[in-house]
């Protein structure tokens, strides 16, 4: 099984987040859960989803992402 990257900003560099399981967005936030349980928030929204990549990529609104 090969579950999603997160990356921020742009596809450049190490992902945020690998074995992304889960993704909600709630107007600003965008909340990831990978299939190990950690989860972070980031603030920002969704720019893209590379289905055949398996990649995330979110624009974020700030530099603070929180847990």
């Amino acid at each position: 099984m090969c579950l999603a990257k997160v990356f921020i900003n742009n596809w450049h560099g190490q992902p945020l987040l690998q074995d992304i399981a889960h993704l909600q967005t709630d107007g600003n936030r965008v909340k990831l859960e990978t299939l190990f349980g950690e989860e972070k928030v980031v603030i920002g929204h969704l720019a893209e989803i590379d289905f055949s990549a398996s990649k995330i990529l979110l624009q974020q609104s700030n530099t603070d992402s929180k847990e």
